[in-house]
């Protein structure tokens, strides 16, 4: 098969303004061209976002002429493929409509033998129909209720819904060719789809390579199907072809078995498959595979409740899922690539996720995001791209979606990293509790989508992998979606209801697959878009990047039940970070001190599509909040956390999520405000692996100066601190806590102090303070750089923070850094500012 590209430089026209012509790239959209062409102001600017709406109100065509490659020109078979059209648009190839999209998630493929002209040059054409206009007039013939921070009647359309608004992302309904083109030429026949089956025994592993091939004019085609395991070693099986199915069948006797980063290594096995025609070799696939098993135990409480487990089983092993909520990493998706997803995805690990979530508002990620997660171990809940809507599910809708799932789900069902299918995000728990329009043929065209339709689908093309069809669910079929005890939940009455962080405290979820909290990103990324005249939370520049609704008074109102009023906009976003960095750490604390009845935690949300004041732990720029460095601890393999919820005593508890016993020590101090120990002590522990245990407890009465129990005044300068050391003397994890809100808490100056010197590949800077200092955040002046460390606690004493010499550049010094670091905590940024 020859294969072709048509990406490059186009031209962009509007059929409005035969004047108008300008360059676009493809892949690329209208908003990429405008922008590069000098026509659009940086929408993520000020408030330049309402500008850029209107220009998707306008049709454009994307043309390009290119000549046909000999090999393409001779075959039998001419095809016009498109990875991704987005969304709605005509193809013309040499000024005939061959066909038209209507679906940004799925493929096309045009058949033009017989339009390939004998001149040197061939036309395409891609006439594109305004997505505003589109939905418009389909919501005017038809209304489809949807959430409000979007646009009215997305949910007729099959576009990223994101790009409509979200409540963390603007207007900006794009067009354009988001995925490549490319000319096919195809003799004798080509592979159209591979699948893997895998049977794992006592005595091995069974791996069943099925695929599908389409035969152009050949009888003699046959299959070799190649299977290389990760040190090398090759075999091969000869396949014949009937009625377009091949398969092949291998016996691995010692595999090397794919575990999630943590629990084990995640080895690659290689399968070739080569389609022959009379022995000659016409086609080729390869995909990576990875050997393990993985379920989802539910197991029913035996309390006699109506409780039940939701549990990741990885080749029998019971995880606790560890992650965050994947969004698209740009509102304008053409400026996706995979040198960003793979940065994200770095970050994820350093971090201590195993999970990641892609959430059902977006796009199906391209296949570098999960060819990274293969090769580190993050096991990949999916979502299919429909969120928070109503969809009028007709026959022609739902014959859309399943040309649409199908193209997906054999795009990514051999990936080791996919966990689960999930059918949407939030519609069935939206038809229980949201109030939603009274409209049961709608509601009934729910049941045929996501528990008819889509499970028939997967029964058919990936039958290995678990399918669960909303978020949250208990199972389907409009049965307590929202419940606490069993499926996965989403957790929103802290931060939507305005409840206290002690609400985590109440509840025993099975797996919380969203919950989060809000915080304004760093200054830096806030200069990005806001000019100082714009630093007032209430500005219109800042509300312009505040999508969620009340989100700015939510956030005032739980600074107030947290901290002292910040002064200055800069002590602001400070604050924002620390509340939220400690709403999510409390939760996450709570579900790993019950391990075994709560299974996994997916906080809301790892990365932003803009810069946005939003849920996100890494900002649109990549920059780290103080969300991702507390992730890095509380996600830890092992953590000790202290449970402060009992008035008279405080319980440790050490939850171990790795492969072996940990065994060693809790040191525990009280301290004064100056750091001073007032007192301390130690116990021995010893956790079992893959398990948590309360581990020690402490009076109240025995640990505070005897008045400090009855004297809440003198809580006000004391606080606790806790480590725990292995065997070895490693310090495996650390914390400490108030006994007050940070806001009634008598901080001192804590007289923060660096140095900094270089050795070997690394900066050392070593941080020391003279009081107790809450919250010591390192950052640079101009450059970006992720620490080993940020965002902790010193107690009068010293700490060492190291950073990757590559992260700079190459004439940077130790001296320069020193120039450029900045060295704050929670009294200089709220207190003394």
């Amino acid at each position: 098969m020859f294969i072709q590209s048509l990406n490059g430089t186009w031209q962009l026209y509007k059929p409005a303004d035969p004047s108008f012509n300008i360059p676009v790239s493809v892949p690329g959209s209208v908003y990429t061209a405008y922008l590069d062409a000098g026509l659009m102001e940086d929408p993520y600017k000020g408030e330049n976002q309402y500008e850029a709406e209107r220009i998707s109100e306008e049709d454009h065509s994307f043309v390009t002429s290119f000549a046909v490659g000999e090999g393409i020109r001779s075959s039998e078979k001419i095809y016009l493929h498109f990875d991704g059209v987005d969304t709605a648009a005509e193809i013309f190839f040499n000024g005939i409509s061959v066909g038209t999209c209507c679906n940004m998630h799925r493929t096309y493929e045009f058949d033009v033998t017989d339009l390939v002209s004998s001149d040197e040059l061939q036309q395409l054409a891609v006439r594109f129909i305004s997505p505003v206009n589109y939905i418009t007039e389909k919501n005017g013939e038809l209304p489809l209720w949807g959430v409000s921070s979007t646009m009215a009647g997305y949910p007729h359309m099959r576009k990223a819904h994101y790009m409509f608004g979200w409540d963390w992302g603007p207007v900006l309904p794009d067009m354009g060719l988001w995925r490549g083109v490319s000319i096919l030429g195809v003799s004798g026949g080509r592979i159209e789809s591979v699948y893997h089956r895998q049977r794992h025994t006592e005595q091995g592993v069974y791996v069943t390579v099925e695929g599908h091939t389409e035969d152009i004019s050949s009888d003699r085609l046959s299959v070799a199907v190649t299977l290389t395991d990760p040190e090398g070693r090759r075999v091969t099986e000869e396949a014949s072809i009937s009625g377009g199915n091949f398969s092949a069948e291998f016996f691995i006797e010692s595999p090397y078995l794919w575990y999630p980063r943590g629990y084990g290594v995640q080895p690659l096995y290689n399968i070739s498959v080569t389609l022959l025609d009379n022995g000659r070799t016409v086609d080729e696939k390869s995909l990576d595979i990875g050997l393990r098993t993985i379920e989802v135990c539910r197991t029913p409480d035996n309390d006699g409740t109506d409780g039940e487990e939701f549990a990741f089983a990885v080749n029998g092993i019971k995880i606790f899922a560890m992650g965050a909520n994947y969004i698209p990493e740009d509102q304008l998706i053409c400026r996706r690539s995979r040198e960003k997803t793979e940065k994200l995805l770095t970050d994820c690990l350093a971090a201590n996720y195993n999970m990641i979530r892609v959430w059902g508002g977006g796009i199906y990620p391209d296949d570098w995001f999960y060819e990274f997660c293969d090769r580190n171990g993050l096991l990949v809940w999916q979502d299919f791209m429909f969120a928070c809507s109503v969809y009028n599910a007709d026959r022609a809708f739902c014959e859309n979606v399943k040309h649409e799932i199908i193209d997906n789900v054999k795009r990514i069902r051999n990936h080791p990293s996919l966990a689960m299918w999930c059918g949407n995000n939030e519609i069935e728990s939206a038809w229980q509790y949201w109030g939603l329009p009274d409209q049961p043929e709608m509601k009934k065209g729910y049941l045929r989508m996501f528990e008819v339709l889509i499970p028939k689908i997967l029964g058919f093309y990936d039958p290995q992998t678990f399918y669960w069809p909303s978020s949250p669910s208990s199972g389907g079929s409009f049965k307590d979606s929202g419940a606490k005890n069993k499926g996965d939940i989403h957790y929103w009455e802290v931060w939507h209801s305005c409840k206290p962080f002690t609400e985590y405290s109440k509840y025993l979820f099975r797996f919380c697959s969203e919950y989060g909290f809000e915080s304004i990103p760093s200054m830096k990324t806030v200069r990005s878009f806001a000019e100082d005249k714009d630093m007032d939370l209430m500005s219109p520049v800042m509300e312009a990047h505040q999508k969620c609704e009340a989100g700015n008074e939510k956030l005032m109102y739980y600074i107030a039940q947290m901290v002292n009023y910040p002064y200055t906009f800069k002590g602001l976003v400070y604050a924002s970070q620390l509340v939220q960095a400690d709403a999510i750490r409390l939760n996450v604390e709570h579900m790993r001190r019950n391990r075994g009845i709560c299974m996994g935690s997916l906080y809301w949300q790892v990365n932003d599509s803009n810069p946005v004041i939003s849920w996100s732990s890494i900002d649109y720029f990549g920059r780290w909040k103080a969300l991702h460095y507390y992730a890095k601890r509380f996600y830890a393999p092992v953590l000790l956390s202290a449970d402060l919820s009992h008035d008279d005593y405080i319980i440790f508890n050490v939850s171990n999520e790795k492969m072996k016993t940990v065994r060693g020590f809790v040191n525990w101090t009280v301290r004064r405000n100056t750091g001073e120990i007032i007192s301390e002590g130690e116990f021995p522990v010893s956790v079992e692996p893959l398990s948590a245990a309360n581990c020690g407890t402490l009076l109240r009465s025995e640990i505070l100066p005897p008045d400090d129990t009855a004297n809440k005044i003198s809580l006000r300068s004391c606080y606790l601190e806790y480590t725990l050391i292995a065997d070895k003397c490693e310090v495996l994890s650390s914390g400490d806590c108030l006994f007050v809100q940070p806001k009634s808490f008598e901080f001192l100056d804590p007289q923060l102090s660096f140095t900094v010197d270089e050795i070997g590949g690394k900066y050392k800077i070593i941080v020391s303070s003279k009081a107790f200092a809450k919250g010591v955040c390192l950052d640079m002046k101009e450059h970006d750089v992720v620490f080993t460390n940020n965002w902790f606690d010193l107690h009068g004493d010293s700490t060492m923070v190291l950073v990757n010499k590559s992260a700079l550049p190459p004439h940077f010094t130790a001296e320069k850094l020193a120039e450029e670091l900045t060295v704050t905590s929670y009294y200089t940024e709220v207190l003394n500012n």
